[in-house]
């Protein structure tokens, strides 16, 4: 089991990252830390790993992760490739440095290197000879050369092409998965949405170095703790400034535009202080016509802008707000229904409700 207790990087220019953060992973999970570039994602690895020093402690099974070299394998982008020397001798080298019989390097270096697809010829190429993407299976290739309880990877397809990432994503996925199902701890950093949906068990979801949300993704999905963790798992998350209104015994939101929802599902749990005020509507796009059981009269907008994908087509309507379809269409009901949507802080755009 790892451990976050009162976790917090302090770094010499003032930044402070992750709040005084306490989480326990269980053995076995996959936690995915997801955020753009400069959220904090290298830094949240590299305290975890103990590989930085940090305020708090982290615990793996009850010690200081710091130092344990033996139960942790991590592997950052950077790589930590000796260019210079071969595929196979950059492989050997941690066993080489634990005194393994060079018989068992050898076997156990093959079979890493087959499971990430770096086998072959390539082991004999020097690393510098090597295109990014095989550099990239190889320093993966390490997570597989021994046991361990903890596997940490930053950025596991960063600097690749599209399809080179997918590719190598593809291959590498399920070994992690097969990895957790042995009681192995995975934390793994990505900026990309589709890798770390694809097999974590929760989001860490990071931005500027803060902690948004930690949960699983269903959890997201149905309780979202602030605008940054909703759109975490759908990038074409709506969400727009309206007016929280009780009058005449009716709560609703009032849109600028004046379109009007019933937000009668959220009496007595909106945080004291909002109604009458500007608050954020954020909801998920959804086929919402279908979804909120007919064509609701004054809703439909014009569509300007319609992309297909693997699940049907996304629809953005001339207020820019977005909606699923399974097919084309000139008008669209973007908007959520009264069951269908959240609520947040105007300003900081965390929920505003209990």
């Amino acid at each position: 089991m790892l451990r976050f207790v009162g976790v917090t990087k302090q770094y010499l220019y003032g930044a402070r990252l992750f709040g005084a953060l306490d989480l326990t992973v269980a053995d076995g999970e996959i936690i995915a830390v997801y955020g753009d570039e400069g959220a904090g994602k290298t830094s949240f690895l590299k305290t975890a790993a103990g590989a930085e020093e940090c305020e708090g402690e982290v615990l793996l099974d009850g010690k200081k992760v710091g130092g344990r070299t033996d139960d942790v394998i991590m592997v950052f982008e950077d790589g930590a490739v000796f260019k210079w020397r071969t595929a196979f001798d950059n492989l050997a080298y941690p066993l080489k440095l634990r005194g393994t019989d060079k018989v068992e390097i050898a076997s156990r270096v093959l079979a890493a290197a087959e499971k990430t697809g770096i086998g072959g010829v390539c082991l004999n190429l020097r690393a510098r000879s090597l295109s990014a993407a095989e550099r990239r299976r190889m320093s993966l290739a390490r997570l597989f050369l021994r046991d361990a309880k903890l596997l940490v990877i930053d950025e596991p397809t960063a600097g690749l092409s599209r399809k080179e990432a997918e590719s190598l994503w593809s291959d590498v996925a399920p070994l992690l998965k097969e990895k957790a199902a042995q009681g192995v701890t995975v934390i793994y950093s990505t900026s990309s949405r589709e890798e770390a949906l694809s097999i974590c068990d929760r989001l860490v979801v990071l931005h500027n170095g803060e902690v948004k949300q930690i949960a699983s993704v269903p959890e997201i999905l149905r309780d979202p703790e602030n605008v940054w963790a909703a759109q975490a798992v759908d990038g074409n998350y709506n969400y727009e400034k309206c007016l929280l209104s009780d009058e005449n015994g009716a709560l609703n939101i009032v849109f600028r535009n004046g379109k009007r929802i019933s937000a009668e599902v959220f009496r007595g749990k909106i945080a004291e202080g909002y109604v009458g005020k500007e608050v954020l509507c954020g909801w998920y796009p959804t086929k919402s016509a279908t979804a909120c059981g007919s064509a609701r009269e004054g809703f439909s907008e014009r569509v300007v802008y319609s992309v297909a994908d693997r699940y049907g087509r996304t629809l953005t309507t001339k207020s820019g707000l977005r909606t699923r379809s399974d097919a084309d269409a000139e008008t669209a009901d973007a908007y959520p229904c009264e069951d269908g949507f959240a609520l947040f802080d105007a300003t900081n755009e965390n929920s505003i409700t209990k």
